[in-house]
């Protein structure tokens, strides 16, 4: 039996490793401002604008699936789909990432991943006045950050139950660090909006 042409989504290279294959399908769908994390887990794909965002797919072979999340670097809410993929005539979920048709699929993903986009909350405004202090603005930061510390510490102890039991720990500790690089920019924003550190001479002595 002859198999008929494969069709593919335009401008997507054939025979890409399945993670880099992926991301690729992404960044055509949402465009050239959106760049490929280098600093991610080699099993996910990762994407950053330029604004802040962030979208990731991560294969689950075993289950023929892919999580997808979206989330914002001053907020912890990482928001979650699942797309089911069908990998009919392939060897597995990884042969028909490198190899097969995923202009269906791109679409799908695009619109899943829109979903999760447009459930974060808005960039914030920026502060482009130098030294200026928003003692308001830096006090609404720190409740952020107070959740985002209370998130990390309880995925903290999940994923040291998780080590305990011996059980899969990858996707929990890129979450941690997810977490953490998210609760780092809000420290660096609620510094921004306080402004300049005080001197020693500030400091009120007890």
């Amino acid at each position: 039996m002859t198999a008929g042409p494969r069709k593919n989504a335009p401008g997507l290279d054939l025979g890409l490793e399945p993670v880099e294959r992926l991301a690729s399908l992404l960044r055509l769908r949402f465009g050239e401002a959106w760049v490929p994390d280098h600093a991610a887990d080699s099993s996910s794909a990762v994407l950053r604008s330029r604004e802040g965002r962030a979208i990731c797919a991560v294969p689950e072979p075993a289950a023929n699936r892919i999580i997808l999340q979206a989330w914002v670097d001053w907020d912890w809410v990482t928001p979650t789909a699942v797309y089911t993929a069908d990998p009919a005539g392939h060897r597995d979920l990884g042969h028909w990432l490198s190899c097969g048709d995923l202009a269906d699929a791109g679409h799908a993903m695009t619109e899943l991943l829109q979903g999760l986009l447009d459930q974060l909350e808005p960039y914030p405004p920026r502060e482009d006045g130098g030294e200026h202090v928003d003692l308001e603005g830096a006090e609404q930061q720190l409740e952020r950050l107070a959740g985002q510390a209370g998130e990390l510490a309880r995925c903290s102890r999940d994923f040291t139950a998780r080590l305990i039991y011996r059980k899969p720990v990858a996707a929990d500790a890129r979450h941690l660090v997810r977490l953490a690089d998210q609760a780092a920019s809000t420290a660096a924003r609620v510094d921004l909006l306080r402004g300049p550190a005080a001197t020693r001479d500030d400091v009120p002595r007890r």
